[in-house]
């Protein structure tokens, strides 16, 4: 029994260190525990509305994992982080970094729809009503679509 309790104490020590299994948006990688945590910090920092310090642990993140299997989920929060301070212009560049990246993603109609949601804001409505037209063309299932559809209109 204590032989047993001695290599339990080992496998636990060990699962603290070892990368674990992920599966995010039906995407499945292997993580390092402080990767894990680190996106799961950024992350709940974006949930509680601190967009300043989410985009600082988010670019933090990238810097530090950048060919983490959360990359592509840390550029698209990075970006509404930036949504969220009102730098418009930049979350359009790290939108459409995001998409250039992973046009699969499933989030990428919703960066796209964010895009022309910047659009507006800056007062750009021809390039809103470009990047309207490019979301329903791209993804015309996704709700993003059906939304960009109902934003267009609104725009005419």
């Amino acid at each position: 029994r204590h032989q047993k309790d001695i290599v339990q104490g080992v496998d636990d020590r060990l699962k603290k260190v070892e990368p674990q299994q992920v599966n995010l948006d039906g995407k499945t990688f292997m993580a390092d525990p402080d990767e894990v945590s680190s996106y799961e910090a950024a992350t709940a920092t974006l949930r509680s509305g601190d967009f300043d310090k989410a985009q600082v642990a988010l670019g933090n993140f990238l810097r530090r994992y950048p060919a983490s299997g959360y990359a592509d989920q840390a550029r698209y929060w990075t970006g509404n982080a930036q949504y969220g301070n009102r730098d418009f212009k930049g979350a359009i560049v790290t939108f459409r970094a995001f998409i250039a990246a992973a046009p699969d993603h499933p989030r990428a109609p919703e960066a796209e729809l964010a895009i022309a949601n910047c659009q507006i804001e800056l007062r750009d409505i021809k390039g809103a009503k470009a990047t309207l037209n490019d979301l329903m063309k791209t993804y015309p299932k996704s709700e993003a679509a059906v939304a960009g559809r109902e934003r267009l209109s609104s725009l005419k």
